[in-house]
């Protein structure tokens, strides 16, 4: 046999021997697990709750420090953040993330444990309570309720139209206004033929995107809203361009196109329904929505059917 090849065996040995050396020592050491960190001897219960913070796993010393010269758990403040907040988020989470144009104030105060427990909840995202509690600790709760609700603030999707944390957006918007909108709200009916102006001034011009107290949570009743830009349409005299005693009225009455049924058995025919008056809604109130879409139409003047006077009138 050649020395070149009794060089490459002896080569080989030596490796393999140093192989099972290094899987036989490192073998006998068992993994350290979350239970004997001698943290969790005082700070059982950080693990208790269903979600527990990643870092936890890396170790305590991942954020905190001892303080020199100072005894835990005999003495105050002997263990502390290797860093103040939220410089000590930074070093996992991603600034960048956090330092968009609009920043809500307790990311710029660093007060991120206001909302998230930095070591574990029963709430996702580390939260210290279910939205919109949470919110409800800073934004005053009464601002969000009135007579009529906007389904999401009570479904607890604040993060659904607002980003916790910072935004490129006014109002920490996750898109612009009315973008966010069509999150739920389906865009087709907004860009049809004709579109009302004030629709891409925002939503936020005709409705309160929390709570209101008028229908479709509209800023004012609706004829008062509508006659805000078109104060020249404040009687029934615009519809008919006729000289006449009696004006069409634009308020005050109920839209006869707009009256409200229901379903209940047929005395006649059993197994079968029929559709009555609805006592208890007897129709709703003539409004300038009557004869125009308040956000887009396929015809002219923002009608939502062609022959719009055909609505409650009969042509004869």
């Amino acid at each position: 046999m050649s020395k070149p090849r009794i060089q490459f065996h002896i080569l080989t040995l030596v490796i393999l021997t140093f192989a099972l050396f290094t899987i036989g020592v490192f073998s006998l050491a068992p993994p350290v697990s979350a239970e004997e960190n001698p943290c969790l001897t005082c700070h059982a219960k950080i693990k208790e709750p269903q979600f527990v913070h990643a870092a936890v796993a890396l170790g305590c010393q991942t954020c905190h420090k001892t303080v020199e010269g100072k005894s835990h758990p005999a003495e105050k403040q002997s263990i502390v953040l290797i860093q103040n907040l939220p410089g000590v988020c930074f070093t996992c989470h991603t600034q960048s993330k956090f330092q968009e144009k609009t920043v809500h104030s307790p990311v710029l105060s660093g007060t991120c444990t206001g909302c998230h427990d930095p070591h574990s909840s029963n709430v996702k995202k580390l939260l210290t309570n279910k939205m919109p509690g949470l919110c409800f600790n800073c934004h005053k709760e009464s601002a969000f309720k009135g007579k009529y609700d906007h389904a999401p603030v009570y479904g607890g999707m604040c993060p659904a139209c607002h980003s916790p944390h910072s935004s490129p957006n006014q109002k920490l918007l996750v898109s612009p206004s009315p973008e966010v909108c069509y999150t739920c709200h389906e865009k087709s009916k907004f860009n049809k033929k004709y579109v009302h102006a004030v629709v891409k001034l925002g939503c936020d011009s005709c409705h309160d995107p929390h709570k209101g107290d008028y229908i479709n949570l509209l800023l004012k009743q609706p004829v008062e809203l509508c006659l805000s830009c078109h104060p020249n349409k404040n009687d029934g005299r615009h519809i008919v361009n006729v000289p006449t005693e009696k004006i069409h009225p634009i308020s005050g009455v109920k839209d006869p196109s707009v009256a409200w049924t229901k379903k209940i058995p047929d005395p006649d025919r059993p197994g079968y329904e029929i559709e009555v008056p609805d006592p208890d809604k007897p129709g709703q109130e003539l409004t300038c929505f009557s004869c125009h879409d308040p956000h887009s139409s396929d015809y002219r003047k923002l009608f939502p059917v062609k022959n719009i006077c055909k609505k409650c009138h009969v042509y004869y």
